[in-house]
């Protein structure tokens, strides 16, 4: 009986690990379709934890390359050239 506790134990915990590890080397855009396809409501308990969830990825992705007001400059002047 213990060897199967132990088992499902260990089982759970190398599923968290996976999980947690597929979610943190997802692209944020990813992670972001993904909380938009679970479409949670914020009346129930996982339903805030799920849109505080996704205002940490909204955050994210606000602050990456794209997000400040030289971006468009930075992209013309780092683009690869162009043969002519």
């Amino acid at each position: 009986m213990e060897l199967a506790i132990q088992t499902l134990i260990v089982a759970a915990v190398v599923l968290a690990s996976t999980v947690f590890a597929a979610w943190r080397l997802m692209p944020a855009r990813t992670r972001l379709r993904l909380l938009d396809g679970v479409n949670p409501r914020p009346t129930r308990g996982i339903g805030r934890w799920l849109l505080r969830l996704r205002k940490k990825v909204v955050d994210e992705l606000a602050h990456g390359c794209n997000a400040c007001s030289q971006a468009s400059d930075h992209v013309q002047k780092h683009a690869a050239p162009t043969k002519r």
